[in-house]
């Protein structure tokens, strides 16, 4: 388990505004009508932004003292926002459970690009933040890379969520959302995202020395990353919005709760639907199933030994029996049973961290 995104309002420990202009409007006879700060990116490790702003109470005066707090300064609220796992790390393959711990983290890391005229920050008490958005994310491997997008497939045809209903792919066909809101609508109070990593991390590549580390793009082909998004009024629901209310614990239990919604433990594939060839099927294997299914007898042509020889292959990839009669009811498809299983900790997960503390 790890947290995937944080949207947090924290306490400002300086009271100097976070120093990246401004956004406003101005009316057609020069009036400003509205201004509010603007979000300040600061880069983390590996090219990875976290998003800053101050919020709250209009600052201070223009005394912005270059050693400290000065005078005119007021007390106001620091709005962070972003993935701090990749903003500490530069990935987000594995991470943290501690919210509070990564709250703290991140504004530490960024705090001389926030306060550049501050000589030391005070510490920040993370515990009083309040969390208007938070991911949280689990991974589930399949046996194999092919299984993913039929498995996922099978989830949009058969499960269906509480409150949410049934699955809607995005429009590349790799995510599976439960609660997903159109373009200029207000988001949902909470949302199910399902989605294959393997393409995720070629759209948003790691850093380069991750992809010398053994064994780690094997195993992200075969996961599928279940992520968990809370918003505010479900976290108050949940008397949830404060960062000192999150345990580990409560992390876990928190997505397990909304992910029990779902039955994706095993799933099962449409054999009349899918593509064959993408889920590992040898092209002999393909022509065979074809000629079962159009009521052909596979033994015609075949010596015995071969003949099991292909049944026993067609057994262990797809679960049909050969030897049998292929059933001609269009109600009754052809299935073969997925199972989705819960990642480990990654065996990699050392090496890529060495690796790329030795890079950075």
């Amino acid at each position: 388990m790890m947290v995937d995104w944080l949207t947090v309002e924290a306490p400002d420990p300086v009271g100097i505004p976070v120093n990246a202009g401004q956004i406003m409007r101005i009316a057609r006879d020069g009036v400003i009508e509205w201004a509010t700060p603007a979000r300040l990116p600061v880069e983390g490790s590996w090219s990875s932004n976290m998003m800053f702003r101050a919020v709250g109470a209009d600052h201070c005066s223009e005394n912005r003292a270059l050693v400290g707090l000065g005078a005119g300064t007021r007390r106001s609220g620091l709005e962070v926002s972003g993935n701090p796992a990749k903003f500490l790390t530069g990935h987000n393959l594995f991470g943290s459970d501690d919210v509070a711990g990564l709250l703290a983290a991140t504004i530490d890391k960024a705090a001389r690009a926030i306060w550049p005229d501050v000589h030391q920050v005070p510490q920040v008490d993370c515990s009083k933040a309040l969390i208007s958005r938070i991911d949280l994310t689990g991974s589930w491997l399949v046996e194999r890379e092919a299984d993913v997008l039929p498995y996922l497939k099978a989830m949009e045809e058969s499960v269906w969520c509480p409150y949410r209903g049934r699955g809607v792919f995005d429009a590349g066909g790799s995510t599976l959302y439960f609660g997903r809101t159109d373009k200029g609508k207000r988001a949902k109070d909470w949302a199910l995202k399902l989605y294959w990593k393997g393409p995720e991390v070629t759209a948003h590549p790691l850093p380069r020395p991750a992809y010398a580390v053994s064994g780690l793009l094997d195993e992200l082909n075969r996961t599928i990353r279940v992520e968990l998004t809370l918003r505010t009024p479900e976290l108050k629901r949940l008397g949830l919005r404060e960062v000192s209310r999150w345990s580990a614990e409560r992390v876990r239990k928190t997505w397990e709760a909304y992910v029990a919604k779902l039955d994706f433990g095993q799933g099962t594939v449409n054999l009349d639907t899918a593509d064959l060839g993408a889920m590992g099927l040898k092209a002999r294997h393909v022509d065979a199933l074809a000629a079962w299914k159009a009521g052909n007898d596979l033994r015609a042509g075949r010596t015995r030994r071969s003949f099991y020889r292909l049944r026993t292959e067609l057994k262990e990839t797809t679960g049909f029996d050969i030897a049998t009669v292929c059933p001609k009811s269009n109600v009754v498809p052809l299935r073969r049973l997925v199972v989705a299983s819960v990642a480990p900790h990654p065996r990699w997960a050392a090496e890529l961290t060495r690796m790329l503390s030795q890079a950075a």
